[in-house]
């Protein structure tokens, strides 16, 4: 969550089906140096995304979504593509398997499941 306790995505669009919902983070390049803070600042929008999901936040603006699956998905453009993905893969990978999400998730009211998608233009 961020200090104002909203979080920002760039829409929030309907999935493939009924129970699945997208919140939709656009990053735009190019990015500047250095990388790591970059990496930095997207890893905490994706952090305060989940926040945002499993507190509740997110049902609470768009009440369609409530007890859905929710694909928080990542378009880049003109991103440095592999260490974006790079970064992607290692972050979705192990974020959900922390204890503390892991549990909240569980026990959340708002939110069936998560998943993480990312979507790159090729340039970079």
């Amino acid at each position: 969550m961020n200090s104002a306790g909203t979080f920002v995505v760039d829409f929030v669009a309907k999935g493939v089906n009924d129970d699945e919902w997208r919140m939709v983070l656009v990053e735009e390049g190019p990015w500047k140096s250095p990388l790591e803070d970059e990496l930095r600042r997207l890893q905490n929008r994706l952090y305060d995304s989940i926040d945002a999901a499993i507190d509740g936040q997110l049902a609470e603006r768009f009440p369609q979504t409530a007890r859905k699956r929710l694909v928080i998905q990542v378009d880049g453009y003109h991103l440095p593509e592999a260490d974006v993905r790079d970064f992607f893969d290692r972050f979705t990978a192990g974020v959900l398997a922390t204890p503390d999400y892991r549990k909240a998730m569980l026990e959340s009211p708002y939110v069936a499941d998560i998943a993480f998608e990312l979507n790159l233009d090729g340039e970079g």
